[in-house]
């Protein structure tokens, strides 16, 4: 795990987070998945405006098997002072059937 400024980097586990960023700051969150050939993938439900996704990428573990399990990679920034929380749920984009979720909790100053 490295820090850059201006950038964190989260790696997920079941348990709920705490962070504190500034405004334009970014912090990244990364979550296994089992690929897309099932179907499934991170979706993030926004609740409000403090925070903005501003990239969403999928990095598989091995680039030479197809639809091999990876990383999604979700970026977000802070875009307005205040406190929100950061929900991903792992389920199908068309089903609203959740399969997991993670939350973390974000101030922006």
């Amino acid at each position: 795990m490295s820090f850059l400024p201006l950038f964190f980097l989260l790696v997920s586990c079941k348990a709920d987070y705490d962070y504190e960023i500034n405004v334009d700051e970014q912090i990244t969150i990364g979550l296994e998945s089992s690929g897309h050939d099932g179907g499934y993938s991170w979706c993030w439900v926004r609740q409000d405006h403090v925070l903005d996704s501003v990239s969403h990428e999928f990095t598989p573990f091995n680039e030479d098997v197809n639809g091999s399990a990876g990383t999604e990679h979700w970026i977000f920034a802070g875009a307005e002072k205040g406190s929100t929380t950061i929900r991903l749920e792992y389920r199908k984009p068309w089903n609203d059937t959740v399969k997991d979720a993670r939350e973390y909790t974000v101030s922006v100053k």
